[in-house]
């Protein structure tokens, strides 16, 4: 008996499409994690007619540019479909670029019954009720007033 000594040499793997060894085939991952696989190039207009209200880009998340339709994805890449916000989104479109500046912000209002007719009947902007909402919030708010309990005092005493 004796030892044995075992020489191989590490397999690279560069990316996740060397490692299946399928690096002819695009994949294109959705927003739920399933993964869709084309066997040639298409474009991303062509994708994209499938997927309305979304966008591709090469890396996943919200600071992800967008790809233009004309843009051809290519086999053995992975690229990602991203929910748009609004209508299609261009990569120069000012909402990409206060996506990526982190200034929108997303609030909850809560309205009426009659609030919400008024905005359904186009009585009222959505801009005009937020700033009645907004100057309502906090007229009865004074912070150099002491908070005190509007209870009567109890009288202690003795039966």
């Amino acid at each position: 008996m004796g030892n044995c000594i075992f020489l191989s040499r590490p397999k690279r793997i560069n990316s996740p499409a060397d490692a299946t060894g399928n690096d002819k085939i695009l994949r294109i991952v959705k927003s739920d994690g399933k993964i869709l696989e084309y066997g040639t190039s298409i474009l991303v207009k062509d994708l994209l007619m499938n997927f309305k209200g979304f966008g591709v880009g090469i890396s996943k998340g919200i600071t992800s540019q967008y790809l233009p339709p004309n843009y051809e994805l290519k086999i053995g890449q992975i690229y990602y479909l991203l929910p748009c916000f609004g209508s299609i989104i261009s990569p120069s479109s000012p909402l990409t670029e206060l996506d990526r500046s982190g200034s929108v912000k997303q609030i909850k209002v809560v309205i009426t019954k009659q609030q919400l007719q008024d905005l359904l009947s186009k009585k009222v902007s959505v801009d005009e009720m937020l700033l009645g909402v907004s100057k309502g919030a906090f007229d009865d708010f004074e912070p150099t007033r002491i908070w005190r309990p509007k209870l009567e005092t109890i009288p202690e005493g003795r039966e």
